[in-house]
């Protein structure tokens, strides 16, 4: 009888071990897959500033804007946020210094020749302006000088609940941040 709980015994520390080895495998795997996914992902602030080169999908003619405005411009970045309502972001740089009014006169036309491409499709506009000479190394770090919203009666909780025809009932408001 003690023979046959003993040899019980030695069975199931048998079957036991077999099956840690199969979870410490498993485990192994596990945390080995963590690490490289981990090697292998970028942060997104290692991202580098985007050049002239690798310029980002935009529906606006820059040369018509600048040649309309007197404002040389680089987009740095586009961005489209939701599904319904629809956001539309810009990060714009700018490499010498103009006034006030014209920063507001190139946010007006930006947005209006999105418009123009694309016409009732963005609920809400944001364009954030840099300076060249004080950009970061990506423009995530950096600090924008102003920042130019178009949205229905200039209100953000107005978004996705004025109707798109025309933007008649929309309003651009730029706020300077120096």
């Amino acid at each position: 009888m003690i023979n046959k709980i003993q040899s019980l015994i030695r069975r199931d520390f048998i079957v036991f071990g077999a099956e840690m080895k199969k979870v410490g495998v498993v485990l192994s795997f596990i945390s080995f897959s963590f690490i490289i996914f981990s090697f292998s992902c970028k942060k997104s602030s290692e991202k580098p500033m985007l050049l002239a080169a690798q310029l980002p999908e935009t529906e606006i003619d820059i040369q018509k804007i600048e040649n309309l405005t007197g404002v040389q411009f680089k987009i740095l970045k586009t961005e489209t946020i939701g599904y319904m309502p629809l956001h539309r972001f810009y990060w714009v740089c700018l490499p010498k210094r103009v006034s006030n009014q014209k920063v507001n006169e190139l946010a007006d036309s930006i947005i209006k020749e999105i418009i123009t491409k694309k016409p009732s499709t963005y609920h809400s506009f944001t364009v954030h302006f840099f300076w060249e000479d004080e950009l970061g190394e990506c423009v995530e770090k950096s600090k924008s000088f102003a920042r130019a919203n178009f949205l229905p009666e200039g209100d953000w909780t107005k978004v996705g609940r004025v109707p798109l025809d025309d933007y008649k009932d929309y309003a651009l408001s730029c706020t300077f941040l120096e």
